[in-house]
């Protein structure tokens, strides 16, 4: 379209008034329509309803002309009705009437020139947003509201093209919402969803240039790993290849990178470097920025607080059957925690990881009482695998001759009742 115009050495306001007057329509529309021109010719738009007076005006096939944008638009609107299609078997179908007013949005956003930096600036602070509910909200929710949110996402990519200015920030908003998902997969117990997602993120993570995100998603997989149990001497390779790739740099991750370091030495019951790994962590995190360990703002899976050191160190020495200090830092961790916040998901994980240190240090009957009142009145829906992991792990650490008590018994049928969770 530029070329056939410059070619006639018209400029756009001349090229709206051309197609105008061929469509019999209002020559005060230049100034709007000329702006739709300059959108047209960068690839933003194809030129639907103006296709076939372009090619009047040009005295050209329209097939010669709009061949390559006509199959670029189609195959645009063969992905979003399968995205959307997607969205409604996870049960997040849209009504016909939000389809529409998007269609006017988008429209009315043309019409005034679209700002994307306002349009990066809100996906920014939906990611932030599901941050600070994620604790909150039953993992089957989370995947719908994430899901939605990255196809969205993906279509504002696609509007803003593939030389948009801000890219490396659309990447940074993938990143945050793709790791979101690969969370929330591995709560459901589908981690081998999840891994694809995690990949995602990286790759968004390295492409947005930002490694304070990047260092981010690599504890959050890492952590997750642990929970999955994937095999210990894989996830120790991948944290020691973290920690020296981002050195003694002070971002968020790299505390969490640490801590599950740390954690991964207890199982293999490499006590001494566990416990080095955790004095280490600790001065990671006196590095890390207020902004990453202040809580002033309320609780949110972006923040590394002062409760996750404790939480780490509590996990630590639970494997290790370290029950003195397992209280201690059970203690520090519950000092820590906003009183006024629930988060209950966080409340319940530490309890149990309080019982599984009470049955590994030989106090079976009070690990065992503790964890069934806990993981009884969980609600089920917010059963994620970190939560079910750790109150197996409390049956794990009961010893043979235990295995037939009432109480142990108890707790074992407990378990098997609450079933494996699938996405339906």
């Amino acid at each position: 379209m530029q070329v056939e115009r410059e070619k006639r050495r018209w400029n756009k306001n001349e090229m709206a008034r051309h197609l105008l007057k061929e469509a019999g329509c209002d020559a005060s529309m230049v100034t709007s329509l000329a702006r739709s021109i300059r959108d047209w010719e960068k690839g933003k738009h194809y030129p639907r309803d103006w296709a076939a007076v372009y090619a009047q005006v040009f005295n050209l096939p329209e097939d010669d002309l709009f061949s390559k944008k006509r199959a670029s638009h189609e195959d645009d609107e063969m992905e979003r009705r399968r995205l959307l299609q997607a969205l409604a078997t996870l049960g997040v179908a849209s009504p016909p009437v939000f389809d529409s007013l998007q269609t006017i949005r988008d429209s009315v956003g043309l019409s005034l020139g679209r700002d994307e930096r306002l349009d990066v600036e809100m996906w920014e602070e939906a990611v932030s947003e599901h941050g600070y509910g994620y604790r909150l909200t039953p993992p089957q929710q989370m995947l719908g509201e994430v899901a939605a949110d990255l196809v969205a996402v993906k279509q504002a990519m696609s509007r803003a093209g593939d030389h948009s200015r801000m890219f490396s920030s659309w990447c940074r908003v993938t990143g945050g919402l793709s790791l979101l998902m690969a969370k929330t997969l591995c709560n459901l117990e589908q981690s081998r969803q999840a891994r694809q997602w995690w990949a995602t993120a990286l790759n968004a993570a390295e492409l947005s240039g930002d490694p304070d995100l990047g260092s981010w998603i690599k504890a959050e997989q890492l952590i997750h790993g642990l929970y999955d149990q994937r095999p210990a001497p894989v996830l120790l390779r991948h944290a020691d290849a973290a920690l020296n790739y981002y050195g003694d740099s002070a971002y968020r991750g790299v505390a969490g990178i640490s801590a599950t370091r740390a954690q991964i030495l207890a199982t293999l019951g490499r006590s001494a470097e566990a416990t080095a790994e955790l004095r280490r962590c600790a001065e990671v995190f006196e590095r890390l920025p207020d902004s990453v360990t202040s809580t002033r703002q309320g609780r949110t899976i972006e923040s590394w607080g002062a409760e996750r050191l404790s939480y780490s160190q509590a996990w630590v020495h639970a494997y290790l059957g370290n029950r003195d200090r397992l209280d201690e830092a059970v203690n520090h961790t519950h000092e820590a925690l906003d009183p006024s916040d629930p988060n209950p998901r966080f409340r319940a994980q530490l309890a149990l990881l309080q019982a599984a240190g009470y049955t590994r240090s030989g106090d079976v009957s009070e690990g065992i009482r503790h964890a069934q009142a806990v993981y009884q009145s969980y609600p089920a829906e917010q059963r994620t695998v970190m939560v079910t992991r750790l109150a197996n792990g409390v049956l794990e650490a009961v010893p043979t001759a235990e295995w037939r008590t009432h109480a142990v018994a108890d707790y074992r049928e407990l378990l098997a009742a609450s079933g494996r969770r699938a996405i339906t």
